[in-house]
């Protein structure tokens, strides 16, 4: 998971293992698809899902990575149902 959310969200809570490249604006993202992981599937992460995490996922797409997704509901509802 790619978390694209700011610095100050990202330390207040996250998903476990998820990677912190907090661009803004997401457009910057495609100076960073080198720290991803290599064969895995990106998922792009904000706080509640479907804004940033939406945007980051089509860009990546853009950028070479067709199977990019974003996790609905977010860092909230991940928390929610893992915690």
């Amino acid at each position: 998971m790619i978390d694209v959310r700011d610095a100050e969200d990202f330390s207040s809570a996250h998903v476990t293992g998820a990677v912190h490249i907090p661009h803004i604006p997401l457009a910057e993202l495609e100076d960073c698809t080198g720290e991803m992981p290599v064969g895995k599937t990106p998922v792009t992460i904000c706080g509640k899902g479907g804004g940033r995490s939406a945007e980051g996922a089509d860009i990546l797409k853009k950028l070479g990575h067709p199977d990019a997704l974003w996790l609905e509901g977010g860092t909230k509802g991940w928390l929610a149902r893992n915690t």
